[in-house]
């Protein structure tokens, strides 16, 4: 026990803290001081630490909350343990004591921060007061310390991934012991000197003084993300708890000694960023090319939340046509967006934004009164059969207002919620909550019809399916794109198909741009599709037009239905399979 506290790289780490510190066993004996700690004379290597504590304590209280915090950390009883109090000079009243307590192998490690709050008064607390963990100041005046002795450092981001699920679904105690449980791990799996801190929220930082290289730090986040792997009990119930870390090390950085602390923090946070942005419960290193690409979003945001009070946003439609009588059947709402200066910005780029930035619900919420007032006009001009789709974002299904304001966007245009679509991605059903499935419990109950959007792109179960409130399957373009030439997506289509009809779903094909894939379409079944062949998205008023022209006129070369052969079964054959499953 006491080896693994004396190990060289540990007794090293202690000499060169700023101030006093000291590495405890766990009975508390202090079996290792720092210069700081010796020139101070507070007490000799071999005596018991919380007889220092009482002894220095200038309170009662405070020599209880002092011994009390560092036995719990010695016995494993909580993550960390930290406490401010007053330890005035002539010269500055307003000094501040913060003792740190933070685990180390077979034992603890105690340092002794000294600060001065501005103008005299007492400095604002270094600790975290959930966790006991340092809190960003403590953090920060720790990296300037190592980066001023000339120490090469790293530093790890973390923001837990869905932590607002948590606190949503089980109410703020049960956050809070998360935060406390994610706490304690990460605690004990740093190296013995590395200082874990608590930001604000769901975020945590780790201090990795000397790193060697950025494999070292990559090792230490790989520790992390296994520790926080096990499930957390919840409400009595275990979950998982992932975080997305960034990692940043500050190498040869030309970047000002003031400047320093704060550059190295921001740019771990724009790393966490970045791998939350790729998937979450990942690590991404930090690169210049991801703080530009992050300005970038920040500034597209911050021309989005501009665009919304301005006229630059539109919603667009793509018609739906019934591929046998080439008639339009309805269209999907596409939100589109012209820029001042940049001029049409695409909503792939545009999209992602708003749903980071939490815009999406308020963006959503536009489309939808749009779209039903733009449905009231084409019903007014004379279009009854039509019908409109609208996309649906993750963030939408979350919010328990949503059902409810797209019933009051339908009644304001006089539309039934049935003359609705609303579309979700497969990846999107798949990642949805108890909210989101309550949310399209109540849209389906409303009358609205429910599709999955990009069938087949994602990873859905058909038990899982199975039990979706969906009435409609729209087929990914990247499996149309192939009809009549890729005998494997020709091969998918036909499955989906197949699926469909078994499960009493209508199907939707998406991205139809040529004749041949419009004839395989109807070949397998699909009579409904929407693609460049027929209409790029156009502005509200020109749906009555194109209605008009189609009803009076058919797309060249088109000859009716044929019929739809067995492909499923010419296709097995053709694979030499068994008859029993051809």
């Amino acid at each position: 026990m006491t080896v693994s506290l004396l190990q060289d790289d540990v007794g090293d780490g202690l000499e060169r803290r700023p101030g006093p510190a000291v590495l405890l066993d766990r009975s508390g004996t202090i079996r290792a001081a720092n210069a700081a700690w010796r020139d101070a004379a507070l007490a000799d290597v071999g005596a018991a630490y919380l007889d220092v504590c009482r002894a220095a304590a200038t309170t009662a209280d405070e020599a209880v909350a002092l011994s009390a915090g560092v036995d719990d950390v010695l016995q494993g009883r909580r993550a960390a343990f930290g406490l401010d109090h007053p330890r005035p000079t002539p010269d500055a009243p307003g000094r501040v004591c913060t003792v740190l307590c933070t685990p180390v192998p077979g034992g603890a490690l105690v340092s002794h921060v000294y600060s001065t709050g501005p103008g005299g008064a007492a400095g604002s607390a270094l600790c975290d007061d959930l966790t006991g963990l340092a809190n960003r100041r403590l953090l920060l005046d720790r990296l300037d310390g190592a980066l001023a002795a000339g120490r090469r450092v790293g530093l790890l981001f973390l923001d837990l991934d869905d932590f607002k699920l948590v606190n949503d679904g089980f109410g703020h105690a049960a956050g809070d012991a998360v935060l406390i449980e994610v706490a304690r791990r990460l605690s004990h799996a740093v190296r013995p000197l590395d200082i874990v801190a608590r930001l604000g929220g769901d975020e945590f930082a780790v201090l990795c003084e000397d790193v060697v290289e950025e494999q070292d730090l990559l090792n230490v986040a790989a520790r992390l993300q296994r520790v926080l792997a096990e499930p957390v009990e919840v409400a009595g119930r275990p979950r998982q708890v992932r975080a997305s870390i960034g990692c940043r090390l500050l190498d040869d950085d030309a970047l000002a000694p003031g400047d320093a602390a704060n550059v190295l923090v921001s740019d771990a946070d724009v790393a966490m960023y970045e791998a939350k942005a790729s998937g979450k419960d990942r690590v991404e290193v930090f690169s210049a090319a991801t703080r530009a690409r992050l300005a970038h979003i920040s500034e597209l945001e911050a021309d989005l939340r501009r665009a919304m009070d301005t006229d630059e946003l539109a919603v667009h439609y793509q018609p739906h046509v019934d591929l046998v009588t080439e008639r339009l059947v309805g269209a999907e709402a596409l939100l589109r967006w012209t820029h001042p200066t940049r001029g049409p910005v695409s909503p792939c780029e545009f999209i992602p934004v708003a749903e980071r930035s939490g815009l999406i619900v308020a963006l959503g919420d536009r489309v939808v009164e749009q779209a039903c007032r733009d449905l009231a006009t084409w019903r007014a001009a004379g279009l009854d059969g039509l019908t409109v789709s609208i996309n649906v974002a993750v963030q939408q299904l979350s919010d328990a207002g949503f059902a409810d304001r797209v019933a009051a966007s339908a009644a304001a245009a006089r539309l039934a919620p049935s003359d609705l679509c609303l579309e979700v991605t497969e990846s999107t059903l798949m990642g949805t909550d108890g909210a989101g499935m309550a949310t399209l419990d109540a849209l389906r109950a409303l009358g609205a019809y429910l599709a999955i959007d990009d069938f087949g792109t994602g990873y859905s179960s058909l038990s899982y399916l199975k039990r979706l409130p969906v009435e409609v399957l729209k087929v990914d373009r990247a499996f149309v794109d192939g009809l009549g030439t890729d005998a494997g997506d020709t091969a998918i289509v036909a499955s989906v198909m197949s699926l469909a009809h078994a499960m009493g779903l209508h199907v939707v094909a998406e991205g139809v741009e040529t004749r041949l894939q419009a004839e395989e379409l109807l070949a397998l079944g699909c009579t409904v599709a929407q693609g460049f062949l027929f209409s790029a998205a156009v502005p509200a008023a020109r749906i009555p037009e194109l209605a008009a022209a189609w009803a009076t006129t058919r797309v060249r070369g088109h000859t009716g239905r044929r019929a739809a052969p067995r492909f499923v079964d010419e296709f097995m054959q053709q694979l030499g399979l068994p008859e029993e499953l051809a």
